[in-house]
């Protein structure tokens, strides 16, 4: 069921997928898909997207002065429920949605099919939860608000996310990690290992 999706993707629209966290509607950057998705939560335009990534590479690829923390980061916890705030890479700024200040939010999710999707498309792909701006992120099918759930992708999606929650969010623009939001990895272990270089046993 991959190919329709791929080429849904490849010809500039949206799609709903289900990833490790919660339910996420997802497009091209720099497409009209892109725009469509600002429409469907009634997210402010200014409030850019972050974008999913198939791993640690991107890094390199779509960010610069990425600090030494940034790849501890990135080495421990993805693929996972980790978003890192980086500084955009020329080659990010002519995809397109890129924030006004030049940083881009990137992610590695823990799910097959979707690094098999990001795989197909060989690029990154711009993805926010699939809810109304300003409502509770979705992770259980019946709770999708209908003109989400009418979306390409919404037939194949399973009756749960195994994660529900989102992902922490870390500020990766500054001398030390900012944490914007604490999701499943909570704010002292990101700073451990951030900062002391802590190893752990498990993502948890």
């Amino acid at each position: 069921m991959m190919a329709p999706l791929v080429a849904t993707l490849r010809d500039g629209q949206a799609v709903i997928v289900a990833t490790d966290t919660v339910y996420g509607l997802a497009a091209r950057p720099g497409s009209a898909g892109y725009a469509h998705i600002f429409e469907l939560k009634n997210r402010p335009m200014g409030q850019v997207l972050p974008w999913l990534v198939s791993g640690a590479d991107a890094l390199d690829a779509l960010a610069i002065d990425v600090p030494a923390y940034a790849y501890r980061l990135a080495q421990m916890f993805w693929p996972g429920a980790l978003t890192l705030v980086l500084r955009a890479s020329d080659a990010a700024c002519e995809l397109g949605g890129v924030a006004v200040d030049k940083t881009i939010a990137l992610r590695c999710p823990d799910d097959a099919d979707l690094l098999a999707l990001l795989g197909e498309l060989e690029g990154p792909l711009a993805c926010t939860s699939a809810n109304i701006h300003g409502q509770t992120a979705v992770s259980s099918k019946d709770e999708l608000h209908e003109s989400l759930a009418v979306l390409p992708g919404a037939d194949e999606l399973p009756a749960y996310c195994q994660g529900g929650q989102a992902s922490t969010i870390v500020d990766c623009t500054g001398t030390y990690p900012k944490i914007l939001r604490e999701g499943p990895i909570p704010e002292q272990v990101i700073l451990d290992v951030a900062m002391f270089g802590a190893t752990l046993t498990s993502h948890e």
